[in-house]
């Protein structure tokens, strides 16, 4: 049965990082919503604010009507889809992609002081160290339109504003959450899958963090496979081959 999805991309990433996943979902039926975060793609401009990223997932979700809605996000948008989850009445399943580590405040507050103090001295303006960091605390590697990194370390300030462990505990909702088989972030992976409920636990073989968009068809088959209801290695979606 078409499943309604919304789509939440991660930290310095956009709404366009999902397309081939989002192509392949539409054509299996589901009706797709990919939202753009505050300060990310074609909101760059605008200050990102976890609030407002909330606001965004909420409407996405209200949109699609009252049927049960899958949130599905990776890194930062995985986050936001199991804190929305488990505050929206119309939310039927969450998929964290890349979520195994809640971003700990004195790592970002540690980021954070050493950016303003030395960001201005790099050649690139800190681009690459913000990337790194990006990859290490939200799980993301930059898919187009990144956020400039003289405002990243007001992005990650706020980052600490999300409990990830308390969201899960308040999930009333099946959560999956699919991490690469070489994701190297995994500290508190255990302890999320406690504090849910109803959780399964998704490896995504060969992959890492950094490769799993390079790889969007078997993203895709997966998430088909979930949506479906079934396990997702015995997925009878049909795709190209990447």
């Amino acid at each position: 049965m078409p499943t309604p999805v919304v789509l939440v991309h991660g930290l310095r990433g956009s709404c366009t990082e999902w397309m081939t996943v989002a192509d392949a979902l539409t054509a299996h039926g589901h009706t797709v919503v990919a939202v753009e975060l505050p300060g990310h793609g074609a909101r760059i401009d605008e200050p990102f604010s976890i609030g407002e990223s909330l606001v965004t997932v909420a409407v996405a979700v209200r949109s699609l009507g009252p049927a049960p809605v899958f949130i599905i996000g990776r890194g930062l948008g995985g986050h936001l889809a199991v804190e929305c989850g488990s505050l929206i009445d119309t939310v039927g399943g969450v998929v964290a992609i890349g979520c195994g580590t809640q971003a700990l405040s004195w790592i970002l507050d540690s980021y954070r002081i050493a950016s303003v103090s030395t960001h201005h001295m790099l050649p690139d303006s800190g681009a690459a160290m913000s990337s790194a960091a990006s990859s290490t605390f939200a799980r993301a590697e930059s898919s187009g339109g990144v956020a400039p990194s003289e405002h990243f370390a007001d992005t990650l300030r706020q980052l600490d504003a999300l409990d990830t462990a308390a969201a899960l505990h308040r999930l009333q909702v099946p959560i999956w959450l699919l991490n690469g088989q070489f994701d190297q972030f995994w500290m508190q992976e255990r302890a999320f899958l406690t504090a849910a409920a109803d959780h399964r636990l998704v490896r995504q073989s060969g992959v890492r963090l950094a490769a799993r968009f390079r790889r969007p068809l078997d993203t895709a088959r997966l998430l088909l496979g979930i949506l479906d209801g079934q396990h997702p290695t015995r997925s009878r979606a049909t795709l190209p081959d990447r």
